[in-house]
């Protein structure tokens, strides 16, 4: 490469008196997915042309015969090429392929390539079509973007600030990481903000929002759900130019300020929507939603929709719940979300759940479960509390524990056997209750 590099440099000296680029970034060797250099004899060769459009494991075989390689190399070859790809490789497209050679650019760092890698970045590329295929069915025919996205209108909800604040995260990080060459950096940032946050949780909250009647906040959730997705693509785009421009020429764009392709679009940077204060909220939300989602897959199907109560034990948890109960709802699948009072007691039949020190979630589940059969889990679940209690006390009664256990350890030690003595009360609470019901429905 450096001779090429020197080539292309005295050329375009020579013949424009320009340098043709300022800067050549190279990256480390590909290899594959075990870690061993590409060569024709193991059979572990990667034909780009095969991942984008995909090849079956016969016709992959069928290229080894052109190498001319002696019958044990060919045999050897084969017999790994069963063992990586048994079923072929299956069709990622340029854009998956690409997306998952800038994730994997470490500097200084070989890339072992992994196929199946580059087909859960395709699974990645279906999650833009689907988003962008649920805004088009939300935006009206009358919709118009605003012309300064950046603005707030002052009828955003927590949700909104929250994806908007996630949102400049994401555009700080990419700026960053192309300033810095750090790549991996900048895919990882998007991935994040389009699966974890976009489309797992916003686009969630968003459905009640779509489903209602306050025509105020629709239009709000509209500007702000293109502010994303017009925002998302034009970073993912460097990365991913194929799919992005597609999806880019079909959203509603305000043809006055728009340009007419990705390609030459600004990058989005400066944004300053960040909102920690709401960041903190949401987080603590997704606690709950996940903390109630956890006990109904226990109990339940996570589907099916229950009461839930929350009693908070801080009021900072009060608050967030009181704000935000109609989202816990939609995302935690529930029927209804109701706060409880720190002394309030919980009707009979709920299992409970701590959620860190800030509050309870309490699920209710009259007729629902079958009570006998959960109480001699919870009994057992309670003994292996009690046992791992009891090893960590034991642990902390020896004599050099003081002077040979770091300050830190012992520290999470008493944290923990706080915690286990606070589930274990939890759980006498919720085997009570369920008895009671038990009781109850015989």
């Amino acid at each position: 490469m450096f001779f090429w590099v020197a080539r292309m440099v005295m050329f375009g000296q020579k013949l424009t008196g320009r340098l043709p680029f300022k800067e050549v970034y190279l990256h480390a060797m590909v290899r594959d997915a075990y870690g061993r250099k590409m060569s024709k004899s193991l059979g572990n060769i990667i034909d780009p042309l095969d991942v984008i459009t995909g090849i079956s494991l016969p016709d992959l075989m069928g290229r080894l015969d052109e190498y001319n390689l002696d019958p044990k190399e060919l045999e050897k070859a084969k017999k790994g090429q069963k063992e990586m790809y048994p079923d072929g490789i299956p069709e990622c497209g340029t854009d998956a392929m690409r997306f998952a050679l800038c994730a994997y650019t470490l500097q200084g760092r070989d890339i072992n390539l992994d196929v199946l890698r580059m087909q859960g970045y395709r699974h990645f590329c279906n999650k833009l079509w689907n988003a962008t295929k649920f805004a088009m069915r939300n935006f009206t025919s009358e919709f118009v973007p605003r012309s300064n996205l950046k603005e707030l209108s002052g009828q955003e909800t927590p949700m909104d600030l929250w994806i908007l604040s996630r949102l400049s995260v994401a555009a700080d990080l990419c700026d960053e990481a192309f300033k810095s060459y750090e790549f991996p950096k900048a895919t990882t940032a998007l991935y994040n903000f389009w699966l974890y946050e976009l489309c797992d949780v916003y686009l969630e909250s968003l459905k009640p929002i779509f489903q209602g009647d306050n025509e105020k906040q629709k239009v709000c959730a509209q500007n702000v759900l293109y502010a994303c997705l017009d925002a998302g693509l034009r970073m993912l785009s460097p990365f991913m130019p194929y799919v992005t421009e597609e999806l880019y020429q079909r959203l509603p764009h305000n043809k006055e300020i728009c340009p007419e392709s990705i390609c030459v679009a600004s990058y989005p940077k400066d944004w300053n929507l960040r909102n920690e204060s709401i960041e903190n909220q949401i987080d603590h939300m997704m606690e709950i939603v996940k903390t109630i989602r956890s006990k109904k897959d226990e109990y339940m199907n996570n589907k099916a929709k229950c009461l839930v109560y929350v009693r908070p034990n801080q009021p900072y948890s009060k608050e967030v719940v009181g704000k935000l109960d109609d989202v816990i709802r939609t995302l935690s699948q529930s029927s209804e979300i109701k706060l409880l009072g720190k002394n309030e007691e919980a009707p009979g039949g709920c299992a409970i759940q701590l959620v860190g020190d800030k509050c309870e979630v309490l699920l209710s589940l009259k007729g629902m479960v079958d009570f006998t059969k959960e109480i001699q889990k919870l009994r057992l679940k309670k003994e292996k509390s009690e046992e791992s209690v009891g090893k960590l006390v034991e642990t902390t009664k020896k004599d050099d524990y003081e002077t040979k256990v770091p300050e830190k350890v012992r520290e999470q030690n008493q944290q923990k056997i706080s915690q286990l003595h606070t589930e274990i009360e939890k759980l006498k609470i919720t085997i009570d209750t369920f008895e009671q019901a038990a009781k109850d429905a015989s």
